[in-house]
């Protein structure tokens, strides 16, 4: 269930302006695609050997290009970015074969959109004006009985899918899984609204 929250901001670093894509024995330092309105300082994320391991693998499979972009780096420092990517285990396939609008995003990023989501999510949606607004003469028992089921049903469901959802998470870098976490939070945390004013009408 939704609950409002600060936002959390662990992986993303505040630094000075550097060279984009500079690499460190485990990471790249890459600025952030996603800025925010301020513009005081720039966001930058670091970009594990491991995540770009998963970059090159199935199902994106990229290559030097992909990772070029990817580590917003310039087409000129493709010969040494390929040098220092093999040196630590990395290699690039031949050609990218899955690309998409999450492409770009790192890890770090698609984590931080996920929690800005649910944090907007808990600040802006009314969920008890949205119970308020569906409350009806019917059968309040049975109405009641209903949605418990429901919410069960949906709990469920995310329960069920989860397991089954390693490639999206891989294709959209962790923001799939993550976004879909909090449309069902969203909907729980409706139903548990919906809940307790039927629960309150029949108790009065």
């Amino acid at each position: 269930m939704l609950k409002a929250k600060t936002m959390l901001r662990r992986n993303r670093r505040r630094v000075e302006p550097s060279m984009d894509g500079i690499s460190t024995e485990k990471s790249f330092m890459v600025e952030s695609l996603l800025k925010s309105c301020n513009f005081r300082q720039k966001l930058r994320y670091n970009v594990s050997v491991e995540e770009l391991k998963r970059r090159v693998g199935p199902p994106e499979f990229m290559s030097i290009n992909g990772l070029v972009s990817h580590l917003r780096t310039s087409q000129s420092n493709k010969v040494s970015l390929r040098k220092v990517l093999t040196d630590v285990g990395v290699v690039p396939s031949q050609s990218t074969r899955l690309t998409s609008l999450c492409s770009k995003l790192t890890e770090d990023e698609a984590a931080d959109l996920a929690t800005d989501l649910e944090k907007l999510a808990c600040n802006f949606i009314d969920f008890k004006m949205a119970a308020e607004a569906r409350r009806s003469s019917g059968d309040k028992t049975t109405e009641l009985s209903r949605t418990k089921a429901f919410r069960e049903f949906l709990a469920q469901t995310k329960k069920a899918l989860i397991p089954f959802m390693s490639w999206y998470d891989t294709v959209t870098h962790g923001l799939g899984p993550k976004a879909f976490g909090i449309t069902v939070q969203i909907m729980d945390t409706y139903l548990n609204q919906v809940i307790q004013q039927l629960s309150e009408d029949l108790g009065s």
